[in-house]
């Protein structure tokens, strides 16, 4: 395959590759296996392969009102991702998902990817079964099924093999870094805030374009994804915290110093399981 015929999340993977300066094979074979990985990387010692999956525009723009489950599409890309990833039970997988341009998909919000991954984001809170009555005192968040690693008490998780979803995006860090400090004080020049972000990024370019990437660990995983991996300046992961007793906890576990404010993600941790 030519360099002309990569996917535009083929294309900004492989950008975001030779960012961090990580050697990679573009379908590699593997022996014995009729499928080849989009990607393949070796990592302090570890084979690491990737499947890139990419959300693609509507043909035609949705028009009037209507409800959308948030999920489905990404979901269907995890078991696309499943099914290219059996033959790589013993290497570490990711699923790298990129949007060209499809509104219903939304890859940036811990509760989606999460979501999708672990049952539907939603609250739950004890009823009295005599009274009907809840006790919203002791509502909290939860997932509450149909995900894709994991089902609603479950005794055995559903896809251990994928042991991440990549969410690959690119951004123009100067220029949100400026509407950060835009942000800060709505009634400031604009040519103020444009002298502080010079002094302080001395090659400050508004047009400047970097890939990055979000890490979805997957709390269920054989084989965790290196936690180490994909740690550039920009980059996020939302990490496992903790795992014990069929409970699961996940917050963000790194964000690159370079990330601007609006794209960070820290958040409580959201807790998965009963």
């Amino acid at each position: 395959m030519t360099e002309m015929t990569r996917t535009p999340g083929e294309t900004l993977f492989e950008q975001y590759l030779r960012a961090q300066n990580l050697p990679f094979e573009f379908e590699k074979e593997h022996p014995g296996r009729s499928r080849h990985p989009d990607y393949t990387i070796e990592w302090n010692g570890q084979t690491v392969v990737f499947d890139v999956k990419d959300f693609v525009p509507p043909e035609k723009a949705a028009l009037g009102f209507g409800f959308f489950d948030p999920y489905t599409r990404i979901r269907e890309k995890i078991e696309q991702g499943r099914d290219k990833f059996k033959q790589y039970k013993e290497y570490c997988c990711g699923l790298v998902l990129y949007n060209g341009g499809q509104p219903f998909v939304s890859l940036h919000e811990p509760d989606i990817m999460l979501g999708a991954m672990y049952g539907d984001s939603g609250f739950t809170f004890p009823v009295d079964t005599k009274t009907g009555v809840g006790d919203k005192s002791q509502l909290k968040s939860a997932f509450l099924g149909r995900g894709k690693m994991i089902r609603p008490n479950w005794s055995q998780p559903q896809n251990t093999t994928i042991s991440a979803l990549i969410t690959a995006v690119r951004i123009q860090p100067h220029y949100l870094q400026l509407l950060d400090l835009v942000g800060e004080d709505p009634r400031r020049d604009l040519a103020d805030c444009e002298a502080e972000i010079r002094s302080r990024i001395p090659d400050y370019n508004p047009a400047l374009e970097a890939p990055r990437v979000i890490v979805w660990h997957n709390a269920v995983a054989r084989i965790p994804f290196p936690e180490q991996l994909f740690r550039g300046p920009y980059d996020t992961h939302f990490g496992v915290v903790k795992v014990k007793d069929r409970e699961v906890e996940q917050d963000v576990t790194y964000e690159g110093c370079a990330l601007p404010r609006r794209l960070r993600l820290f958040k409580p941790p959201t807790q998965v399981g009963a």
